[in-house]
């Protein structure tokens, strides 16, 4: 471009051209000449229109958002039509034991039609379908195994049933994992014999039941759904072996996981026993195990659980601890009743003789229940016996009934002390209504003093037989072992019950003192002063 704007550019050489040789130009034309009208019309000033503020309407492309709503259409018509690009032109056809899932389209009478997409349909039995109990209903999805190539479509089955006697199909079913449905026909050495679609197959009894079977006559003449474990089909009759307990498996891992998600603490379950061991027992939750202690099975002691719980027993469970995740699970039946120790201290007021019976003998003592759930320790010192003993087994033996003193109730620690009550006569004959004995106080209460008259006989010394003066402190004056003496005042209940009084000992005395004072005076009187001599040695004497 030139630098200034009156400077004109250079001229190009002429190349190959002599410098006076003709330039070849067109010719000009010459312009027509003007009229006088034009001429004049030309030299007259413009006349200029009035000016008119028109509004112009608002431009639709440049309205606000406009061009994004512009972009995101474009964007899904691109991306409807790359996905009609993906489409494949034509469908592809299902082979024979091919997985397919489509669409309930239309129920029959007995079958059901499938879309399976791609201008493609099935059929599958509406009884198959309804099995596990659910009606089929248009919309339902279905997922099945392609039988073969029919009329009106692809033949579907979600598991080779009754009236299937094709052996491919059984090797479809084996090679598919299908279930198949059979008979059990018979036992064997090894297990049992199985009709499946007119062939005859072997399932080993370890494969008929989830755990150990322990009555093989219960399953013969029974349906059930088996999977195929094995299939040979090289020899004149296939080898066809089944596993009942492989789909049990599945099922009982499918309700496992499902339970584990909402079980919880407090939970009451119904279970079934399946195992008892000495410890306790296995519970099955349906499809998941609990493991129930000896000692919640019940409140009360359990020496063989076996006595108590059987196996294949319904029971109502609490669960009351879970554990790893939900791998370890703790149940309790005493915890669904009510616990006896809540009201034992008005049930068993101290002082109160009670049967129970000998559950455990210990060097330090023996366990005596006095109820389902409530034991109680008569202690090697409360055997009541004569001489000291070494162990409560001289005494007593277990699952001997006996009866005891109740001594002291321990709520909070579940404890109860307890004395022996010996039997009647068991050492010696009763206390005699109006004998004197001598004992020692055993225990001092606001209503009188207990007094030990030798082992297992204890009376009571009622406050009014006392012999005091009122409001004396027993518990001071007569701590226990104070040697006393007593006067049997009444004997009830086989000797339960013995009503003693020392007032009775100390009258008798006095009576005794003064009759022998008496007695001495008459002596004297009858035999006169005599003379120095006598007297003298009488006081000697004295």
């Amino acid at each position: 471009m030139p630098d200034t704007p009156n400077e004109r550019p250079p001229r190009p050489e002429r190349r190959n051209q002599p410098r006076n040789a003709p330039r070849n130009r067109p010719p000009r034309e010459r312009r027509p000449e003007r009229s006088e009208g034009e001429s004049a019309r030309k030299a007259a000033p413009p006349v200029q229109a009035p000016r008119l503020d028109i509004p112009r309407p608002p431009d639709p492309f440049k309205r606000p958002g406009w061009a994004q709503r512009e972009k995101a259409d474009n964007d899904a018509d691109r991306a409807e039509f790359l996905a009609a690009l993906e489409q494949p032109v034509k469908a592809k056809r299902a082979e024979r034991g091919e997985m397919v899932k489509g669409t309930i389209v239309s129920l029959g009478a007995e079958y059901a039609f499938v879309d399976l997409g791609g201008k493609s349909e099935g059929v599958i039995s509406i009884q198959e379908l309804s099995e596990d109990g659910k009606t089929p209903q248009i919309g339902d999805t279905v997922e099945a195994c392609v039988l073969q190539q029919g009329p009106d479509g692809l033949m579907l089955s979600r598991k080779l049933a009754k009236g299937i006697r094709s052996r491919e199909f059984l090797e479809e079913a084996a090679r598919m994992k299908i279930p198949v449905e059979g008979r059990v026909v018979g036992r064997n050495k090894g297990g049992f014999d199985v009709e499946l679609a007119g062939e005859r197959a072997f399932c080993p009894i370890g494969q008929i039941e989830l755990r150990f079977c322990e009555d093989p006559d219960a399953h013969l003449n029974q349906r059930y759904m088996f999977q195929i474990t094995k299939f040979d089909d090289s020899g004149r009759r296939p080898d066809i072996v089944l596993s009942r307990k492989a789909l049990l498996q599945a099922e009982a891992e499918a309700k496992a996981s499902e339970l584990r998600k909402t079980l919880k603490v407090g939970d009451v379950l119904d279970g079934v026993v399946r195992n008892v061991k000495e410890f306790g027992a296995f519970v099955d939750l349906g499809g998941l195990d609990g493991f129930l202690p000896v000692s919640e099975m019940s409140w009360g002691r359990i020496g063989n659980p076996r006595d108590f719980i059987h196996e294949r027993e319904e029971v109502h469970v609490e669960v009351i601890a879970i554990e790893q995740g939900g791998e370890r699970i703790t149940l309790s039946l005493k915890k669904l009743e009510a616990d006896p120790w809540g009201e034992v201290e008005d049930a068993y007021p101290v002082g109160t003789r009670h049967k129970g019976k000998v559950t455990r003998l210990q060097p330090f003592g023996a366990f005596v229940e006095l109820a389902p759930g409530i034991e109680g320790l008569v202690h090697i010192s409360q055997f009541s016996t004569p001489e000291r003993i070494n162990h409560p087994s001289q005494v007593v033996k277990e699952g001997q009934e006996i009866e005891v003193e109740i001594l002291a109730v321990d709520r909070s620690a579940r404890r109860i002390g307890l004395m022996r009550i010996p039997g009647e006569g068991e050492w010696g004959a009763l206390p005699v209504v109006g004998n004197i004995m001598e004992g020692k106080v055993d225990r001092v209460e606001p209503f009188g003093v207990f007094v030990s008259l030798g082992p297992g006989r204890k009376g009571l010394i009622p406050n009014a037989e006392m012999g005091t003066a009122k409001g004396t402190d027993h518990r001071k004056d007569f701590p226990a072992g104070t040697p006393i003496k007593v006067q049997v005042l009444e004997v009830s209940e086989g000797g339960k019950r013995i009503r003693l009084s020392r007032q009775a000992v100390l009258n008798a005395e006095e009576r005794a003192d003064f009759e022998g004072y008496l007695d001495r005076g008459q002596e004297k009187s009858s035999q006169g002063f005599g003379t120095f001599a006598d007297l003298f040695k009488n006081q000697k004497r004295q």
